[in-house]
C-alpha cells in the first residue's frame, strides 16, 4: 500500500512544484493570520489558479466566519477545507452541504479523547486529521512541531479515513507509521529549516522514508 501524503503550510511556487513532482496527494494553504504560514486570499488565488489542476490543494482555516469560507471556495476555487478550531459537528455539515466541499477535520488527541465522538465526527466528515494538542499560551492550534502518544492512535482502533499529524520529521516518520498503522500522514514544520520556510530537500527526505518504510513493510 502507498502511503499518501499532505505537506502543509506551503505558500511558496518552488515547494509546490517540489511537491508535484514527487507526486505527493495534497498540500496545504493555511489561512490564519496568527500563523507564520498565513498565506494571503491574492497569493492563494494565483498559485491555485497555476497549480490547482495538477495537485489538490487544501485550505486551513480556524473558527472562519463563512465570508472567508465563500472566499476560499468561489473566489479561489478550493474544494477541501481542513478545519482547525472548534467548530461543531453540526457547522461542519452545513457548510459541506451548502458548498459542496471535502472537510478533514482537525482533532487533538490525548488521554482523555473520547472515541464516541471521534466516531461520530468520522462517519460525517471525509477526513479526520489526529493532531498533537497545542502547548500552553499558543496561539497556533497546529504546526507546532509536538507530537503526541502514538500508541493512542493504535488502541482506538478507528476506520481508515484519517490522517497522522503532529511533529513529524524525516527522521521520525517510519516510526509514526509503525506504531499507528498510518495510510495517510501530515506533516509541516518538521519539512522546515526556519519557521515557516519550507525547505525542498526536507520535503523530498520525508516523501522517500515515509515511502521507503511502506515498501519495506
Amino acid at each position: 500500500m502507498r502511503v499518501k501524503i499532505k505537506i502543509c503550510g506551503i505558500s511558496e511556487e518552488d515547494n509546490i512544484k517540489c511537491c508535484i513532482d514527487n507526486s505527493i496527494d495534497m498540500i496545504g494553504f493555511v489561512f490564519y493570520e496568527n500563523s507564520p504560514r498565513n498565506i494571503s486570499i491574492l497569493k492563494a488565488k494565483n498559485l491555485y489558479r497555476e497549480f490547482g489542476h495538477e495537485i489538490n490543494i487544501v485550505g486551513l482555516v480556524v473558527d472562519p466566519d463563512e465570508n472567508l469560507v465563500e472566499t476560499l471556495v468561489n473566489e479561489i476555487g478550493i474544494n477541501i477545507l481542513q478545519f482547525h478550531g472548534n467548530e461543531n459537528l453540526s457547522k461542519l455539515l452545513t457548510l459541506k452541504s451548502k458548498y459542496n466541499i471535502q472537510i478533514i477535520k482537525a482533532i487533538n488527541i490525548n488521554e482523555g479523547t473520547d472515541k464516541a465522538q471521534l466516531i461520530e465526527l468520522q462517519n460525517n466528515m471525509d477526513y479526520l486529521l489526529f493532531d498533537a494538542p497545542p502547548p500552553e499560551n499558543s496561539m497556533r492550534p497546529g504546526g507546532n512541531g509536538n507530537h503526541f502518544d502514538w500508541n493512542l492512535i493504535k488502541n482506538l482502533e478507528m476506520a481508515s479515513n484519517w490522517i497522522l499529524s503532529g511533529g513529524l520529521s524525516p527522521e521520525n516518520i517510519g516510526d509514526a507509521i509503525k506504531i499507528t498503522g498510518a495510510n495517510f500522514v501530515d506533516v509541516s514544520s518538521g519539512v522546515e529549516n526556519n519557521v515557516g520556510i519550507k525547505d525542498n530537500d526536507l520535503i523530498t527526505k520525508f516523501i522517500y522514508n515515509a515511502r521507503n518504510y511502506m515498501e519495506k513493510n
